[in-house]
């Protein structure tokens, strides 16, 4: 009797290993490459074959996952600042001019709008002409904008409208203008942040409005932009 139990208490202490043991070799790791709906791209150094159904364990995967690294990052809101460079040519002059630019706006994936401020100052030696707009803007985002993309591209449309002052002195005194961009971004968001680098060019449109006569202006510019999402 005591060499049944023995035995039996060998056997079930091989079996015990025996599990362990094959749990652990098959306890192999893959990582996702890409996902798409219900279907996913997977590396693995063990062999699969096409068409085949392999198993996995809910909770040897869930131990392994660092969920507060691969949370995903909103990005729901984004509050935009920079500068923009522009070449304009009328009739009777030409332009370059440098101006500060902002924005805040709201991100829906495939779309991106929301509101501008862009404050411009031009000297060309008989004192500063300001500029002061507020608009909005439409991005169409060719690639949907949400973590974890990278690179996000499209294009996009910006009006905007305000007033400009002359240096006393010139004829006119003041002005309306009206301002509008169509053309194309490119953002690159930086590491693993929800910061991105967006760089724009465009065409210009503008129209200026005085007492006297009403002007159209044509160009094109360029953008550089820190875009924060939150």
């Amino acid at each position: 009797m005591k060499n049944t139990i023995e035995t039996h208490s060998y056997l079930i202490g091989f079996l015990l290993l025996f599990t362990l043991a094959s749990g652990s070799a098959y306890a192999e790791k893959v990582t996702v490459k890409k996902v798409k709906g219900n279907q996913a791209i997977i590396e693995t150094k063990t062999p699969l074959e096409e068409g085949q159904s392999y198993e996995l364990v809910s909770e040897s995967v869930s131990q392994d996952v660092d969920y507060k690294s691969n949370v995903f990052i909103s990005r729901g809101n984004s509050l935009t600042i920079g500068g923009q460079f522009d070449f304009l040519k009328a009739n009777q002059f030409q332009s370059n001019t440098f101006s500060l630019h902002g924005r805040y706006g709201w991100n829906f994936s495939s779309i991106e709008v929301g509101v501008i401020a862009d404050a411009t100052s031009t000297d060309v030696g008989a004192g500063a002409t300001t500029t002061i707009l507020a608009g909005g803007y439409l991005d169409y985002n060719l690639v949907p904008n949400r973590d974890p993309k990278k690179v996000i591209y499209g294009p996009f449309v910006l009006l905007g409208m305000g007033s400009t002052s002359y240096p006393s002195g010139t004829a006119g005194g003041s002005s309306t203008t009206l301002n509008g961009n169509l053309g194309a971004f490119v953002s690159y968001f930086i590491g693993t942040t929800s910061t991105a680098l967006r760089g724009e060019v465009y065409g210009v449109y503008q129209q200026v409005n005085t007492t006297a006569l009403q002007s159209t202006v044509v160009g094109a510019g360029l953008r550089g932009l820190l875009v924060f999402y939150f």
